[in-house]
């Protein structure tokens, strides 16, 4: 894959990228959509997560992000409102931090963990996760290069 992104270096290219959402996203727009007060039970979830993801390292972008995978990082972009695109670099985690990602499906939703070296577990979600798992691969590859 010879894509770039924004705020990539000029040298560094995109191996692989998905769209995705925090672990929960599903189930919290679900339960969301019984409540009269939907939009703060799906914030009160992603907020939940991002303080996970953050104490573990793990850069977070918003409910809804795009991974990168370069050959020397993961990287995480905030995403537009309108079509979700990249636009702006959220973080980004070396390769090297990574120890093993594990992609599982479950029917139309792929889930996939990301496991830090220091031992904390980060997962994403994804509807039609296809190209999430595409990453996931190629993370995994990466990390067994190492």
């Amino acid at each position: 894959m010879a894509r770039s992104g924004p705020d990539l270096e000029p040298d560094e290219e995109l191996r692989a990228y998905a769209p995705a959402s925090f672990r929960g996203a599903a189930a919290a727009s679900s339960r969301s959509t019984m409540s009269l007060s939907s939009g703060r039970v799906r914030s009160r979830s992603y907020e939940a997560w991002a303080e996970a993801a953050r104490a573990a390292g793990f850069p977070t972008a918003g409910p809804e992000m795009v991974l990168g995978l370069t050959d020397s990082r993961l990287v995480v972009w905030r995403v537009s409102f309108w079509v979700s695109r990249p636009i702006e670099l959220s973080g980004d985690i070396p390769i090297d931090r990574l120890a093993d990602v594990v992609a599982v499906r479950h029917g139309p939703l792929t889930g996939v963990a990301f496991v830090l070296s220091n031992g904390s577990i980060i997962e994403v979600e994804a509807f039609r996760g296809r190209r999430l798992r595409h990453l996931a691969a190629a993370a995994r590859a990466a990390i067994q290069r190492r």
